[in-house]
């Protein structure tokens, strides 16, 4: 078992800010130099590239000048228009159109905020490929495969630079709003797909048999399955205050709007950590420093009996019945997360299909 730090970065569009905030934490306790592994989706597989890049400074400054005129707003998009482009994808699992359509639809809204100049600007200016390659540790970025929808990790250091940057151009390609990206003879898109993909990366951190995982969300109604992932301890940064709705947050690319988020990611981190870090200081024991990941596990119990007790007035029976099974059967659904409202919206997934934002 790997005894350091695996950095798991959820995607999110313009909330994404917040991921850097967090590694500003982590690079002041001295916790950064302790991450053996960092995974992204989308918006996190870029924030995972920079922070692979090894320069916080410089990936702090590419968010606070970011321009937001290179940054597409998704627009209007219909559940008919999602709906033809899953036909035309010739879906072959056992998900119906009509289940996928709506999860889609909210996920375009969510998170498709980058034109393919925005995001080339935010390559070209911040990650380092070279640096990247020569990393001592693995940086995933996740795709689905279309049009099978298969998910696939890329260790971006096995890689040149124009690989990479269509590996991450992939991992950021939401459906309908976007053309799928070739790459070795295969297309993919966005890896945060609702059902298909996975939006919070956990899978190829834990394959690693690292012993502590912290997962950073960019949205508060988020679960993660911990039983899921038993030789890992993982704890979860969520924002402790909304980060924006679409245009406030996803489009929002302001340098404002960044600035914020990248305070609060670094407040909400320090909240987290910051007692077991002081301590560790103090005493000069590095092992106290871990003991929030103990402590985490406490918090998430807290926060699914808070989101099922949020949802019991308004979910069927069907639907209580089977979040009570998430939260505390041992043959939990294998769910890298699970969106209690967007599950009401969509339906239950079928074997290993997930939900996530």
């Amino acid at each position: 078992m790997l005894n350091g730090i695996g950095l798991v970065l959820a995607g999110g569009g313009g909330k994404g800010a917040y991921q850097i905030g967090v590694w500003k934490y982590l690079r002041e306790a001295g916790l950064d130099k302790n991450v053996c592994a960092v995974s992204g989706t989308s918006v996190g597989a870029l924030n995972a590239a920079l922070f692979a890049s090894g320069d916080l400074e410089r990936a702090e400054k590419i968010w606070r000048n970011m321009k937001p005129e290179l940054i597409l707003s998704p627009g209007s998009y219909s559940e008919e228009d999602v709906l033809r482009w899953l036909m035309e994808s010739d879906i072959e699992r056992n998900i119906s159109s009509a289940t996928l359509a709506p999860a889609i639809t909210k996920k375009i809204k969510q998170s498709a905020p980058f034109s393919r100049e925005g995001l080339l600007y935010l390559m070209r200016e911040g990650v380092d490929f070279d640096a990247i390659r020569a990393a001592p540790i693995p940086c995933f970025a996740t795709c689905l495969r279309v049009p099978k929808f298969k998910v696939r990790r890329f260790d971006l250091r096995e890689f040149d630079a124009d690989e990479a940057q269509t590996i991450l151009l992939a991992s950021s390609a939401i459906p309908v709003v976007f053309d799928r990206v070739p790459f070795r003879n295969e297309t993919y898109c966005d890896g945060g797909v609702p059902f298909l993909g996975d939006n919070i990366p956990i899978a190829p951190v834990a394959a690693m048999d690292v012993k502590y995982i912290i997962v950073v969300h960019l949205t508060q109604d988020v679960l993660i399955n911990h039983k899921k992932y038993p030789n890992s301890k993982l704890i979860e940064i969520t924002p402790q205050s909304d980060l924006g709705g679409l245009m406030d947050g996803t489009l929002d690319f302001s340098a404002g709007g960044a600035g914020r988020r990248i305070e609060q990611g670094y407040a909400d981190t320090k909240k987290a950590l910051g007692g077991f870090v002081d301590a560790a200081m103090i005493h000069r024991q590095n092992e106290l420093i871990f003991q929030a990941f103990e402590e985490s596990e406490r918090r998430y119990q807290d926060k699914v009996n808070m989101l099922l007790a949020q949802k019991k007035g308004s979910l069927r029976d069907d639907y209580d019945e089977m979040l009570e099974e998430f939260s505390s059967a041992d043959d939990a659904p294998d769910a890298p997360g699970m969106d209690a409202e967007a599950l009401l919206q969509t339906g239950i997934p079928t074997e290993d299909d997930v939900l996530t934002l």
